[in-house]
């Protein structure tokens, strides 16, 4: 069995996580699996899992790719459960609020990491004038309902566990204006007011509910966008696209590893948080200061 990490590490042992939107290696998803696992979680990883033939542009992590992750996640010595998961569909994202109960005996957090969109954001670009009805419903639906969808059915088995945490993946997008990504740009808007909201509800139940908002970060579906934006401008290579959106916005003066955001969303959901609930943390080298 390999090592879970030093002792003090250990924020996790004995608690369970689900998390969303966990099967792309690479993707933010995979790295709080990760983290957690390592500080001794128990984990439910979902993902699509599927294709959407209404969304070809969208890039699902495959069920070969989600058991691949499982299973180096088991080497840490982490009990791990991959589940395909629709997190726009009630029905699926109650049965796997109840597969984590029923397998893992309880629920003690849940990272709504799962998003995207297609359209308006977050890899295409279009003017609202021009965006297709279609395309602004799937994106509110998998980057704002699949949130609300998960925190319902989550929430009272997190309750009946003594209390824990919600950690909702938000977007830099959702702090300023971008021309072409609205409605990826407002359902991410929208994760920031339902987190607020669901603070309040939730707080008499000892739970904690928090996000954090991603700047520019190395995962499967950022370089996807600068691929997308070299296919329409193929002057740059989208490295070179990348590099442009990097010296001119952000002070640090990188983009950020995927592991960078999975100790801010594990720090939200630690202990070492626990007077921390209702707030976004800008996660994005200054982009926004």
């Amino acid at each position: 069995m390999a090592d879970r990490g030093p002792a003090n590490a250990m924020r996790f042992k004995g608690r369970v996580a689900v998390i969303t939107g966990a099967g792309r290696i690479g993707g933010i998803g995979e790295a709080i699996a990760r983290r957690l696992a390592q500080e001794g979680a128990d984990l439910v990883l979902a993902d699509l899992c599927r294709d959407k033939p209404d969304v070809p542009r969208e890039k699902f992590g495959s069920w070969e790719e989600l058991e691949q992750v499982a299973e180096r996640l088991r080497e840490t010595g982490a009990r791990v459960v991959p589940v395909k998961a629709d997190v726009t569909d009630e029905a699926e994202v109650a049965a796997l609020m109840a597969r984590a109960e029923d397998e893992l005996g309880r629920l003690d957090c849940l990272f709504n990491n799962a998003g995207g969109g297609t359209g308006a954001g977050p890899v295409d670009q279009t003017p609202v004038a021009q965006l297709d009805r279609a395309d602004w419903d799937y994106t509110l639906r998998i980057s704002l309902d699949s949130a609300y969808l998960c925190a319902k059915h989550a929430s009272p088995r997190i309750a009946r566990a003594g209390g824990g945490a919600i950690v909702n993946t938000c977007s830099i997008s959702a702090h300023h204006g971008v021309a072409g990504i609205s409605a990826y740009a407002a359902a991410k808007y929208g994760v920031i007011a339902l987190t607020r909201t669901l603070s309040i509800e939730l707080a008499p139940l000892n739970i904690r509910v928090n996000a954090f908002s991603p700047g520019m970060t190395l995962t499967p579906y950022v370089k996807q966008r600068y691929e997308h934006l070299a296919a329409q401008d193929p002057s740059r290579t989208a490295e070179e696209h990348m590099n442009r959106v990097v010296a001119a916005r952000i002070p640090l003066g990188r983009p950020a590893r995927a592991e960078e955001m999975a100790s801010v969303a594990a720090f939200l959901a630690s202990d070492d948080a626990s007077y921390v609930t209702g707030q976004t943390i800008q996660v994005d080298g200054g982009m926004r200061v």
